[in-house]
């Protein structure tokens, strides 16, 4: 059995995923909606962290909520 270190998502070489570019465009899609259509927030607004290197070590947990028209 193959290392996972290893895995490519969409293969890689002339044996190319034929469904790639529809994943992309469908991610691409879902994410557009998950923004647009619904307001974030962070569960705790007083969470420190720092840019460029981003870590939480306790995850980042946020309130999510469909916006309604």
């Amino acid at each position: 059995m193959p290392s996972m270190s290893n895995f490519m998502a969409y293969g890689g070489g002339p044996r190319l995923c034929a469904g790639t570019e529809l994943a992309k465009l469908e991610m691409a899609v879902f994410l557009h909606h998950l923004v647009l259509k619904f307001r974030w927030e962070l569960d705790e607004p007083d969470c420190a962290f720092a840019f460029p290197f981003l870590d939480f070590p306790k995850g980042l947990p946020i309130k999510i909520q469909a916006i309604t028209s």
